[in-house]
């Protein structure tokens, strides 16, 4: 009998023993975590924001990457091309839109490009630089032809641009010579950047160098003549202080930059107070004594104290 009590009595401390060990082990409770699922999970600590910022850092490259802005039937493909200089850094960069001059007949974008380059990098922009179809004897290319390309060109650089590391949201025009009058006629006349499928309200900054914006009131001159034919009304509508009577002032700001001899100096100012008047803003830099080529061919440099300095300034408000 006292053998089958001994026996009883262990049991009973056994299971009093058990009990007390579940009790105080939180592990072994009801509230215990569910048994791992199948379902792998990634040990990797997640991307952080810098991390990502940094997959779309860019070193510095070593040319142009070229592209396509039009295809445009029997056209050489070069004069509806672009050059994208994007500058060393990270993210989207700002825009600056290159037109070249050369009197709507020659010209490329390649000309004089290093120093402008290296301008627009000290400036954490990208240079964008732009051909366009020339009035040249045998290529029947005239007036809208040059302004229809620059619109095309705006128009890639808005639906584009972020593919490429460029920020349309903060884009400014550069043109000297017939380039400034191209710049300053789709900033103006915002029917040509619209049926190209750009938006002239994304267009922030123009800086125009050195060319007449009165092309309806300029002497009878050949190369007016071949590029827009001699329609006085054609002409008048390819002038863009007209298109400013026309159509009020334009949603762009304007920088000017301007010399030679007293009426061409008016005819700067007189373009800079109609956007004024009109409720726009522009102003004027006074380039004398620099030669017409020297406006565009100063700008970027070291020691320019005339153009550079106020472009730089003007561009840096843009952005």
């Amino acid at each position: 009998m006292r053998g089958v009590l001994l026996r009883k009595t262990l049991l009973v401390l056994s299971a009093l023993l058990i009990a007390g060990c579940t009790a105080t082990n939180p592990e072994s409770s009801s509230t215990s975590s569910p048994a791992p699922s199948n379902r792998s999970t990634s040990t990797s600590a997640p991307t952080t924001t810098a991390e990502a910022s940094a997959a779309s850092c860019r070193e510095k490259a070593s040319g142009p990457k070229t592209l396509s802005y039009a295809n445009r039937s029997g056209v050489e493909p070069n004069l509806t091309s672009l050059d994208v200089y994007l500058p060393p850094g990270c993210g989207p960069a700002p825009v600056l839109l290159s037109v070249h001059g050369g009197g709507w007949r020659r010209g490329d974008k390649s000309n004089g490009m290093k120093q402008k380059v290296a301008w627009a990098e000290s400036l954490g922009a990208a240079l964008v630089s732009v051909n366009y179809r020339l009035t040249t004897p045998d290529s029947g290319v005239q007036w809208p032809d040059h302004g229809q390309d620059l619109a095309a060109a705006v128009a890639w650089v808005q639906q584009n641009g972020p593919a490429q590391g460029l920020d349309p949201t903060k884009l400014t025009l550069i043109g000297h010579s017939a380039g400034a009058h191209l710049v300053a006629i789709v900033a103006t006349d915002q029917a040509l950047l619209t049926t190209a499928g750009a938006d002239p309200a994304k267009v922030s900054c123009v800086v125009a160098l050195d060319f007449s914006f009165d092309l309806a009131s300029a002497p009878a001159d050949k190369m007016i003549a071949d590029a827009f034919g001699t329609d006085p009304q054609l002409i008048a509508a390819a002038s863009p202080n007209v298109q400013i009577e026309r159509n009020g002032a334009p949603s762009a700001r304007f920088l000017i930059a301007t010399r030679g001899g007293r009426s061409r100096v008016a005819d700067a100012q007189a373009f800079v107070d109609l956007v004024n008047t009109s409720g726009g803003s522009a102003e004027l830099v006074d380039a004398t004594p620099y030669t017409h080529n020297q406006v565009s061919t100063q700008l970027g440099a070291a020691d320019d104290t005339l153009v550079t300095p106020a472009v730089t300034e003007f561009v840096q408000s843009c952005n």
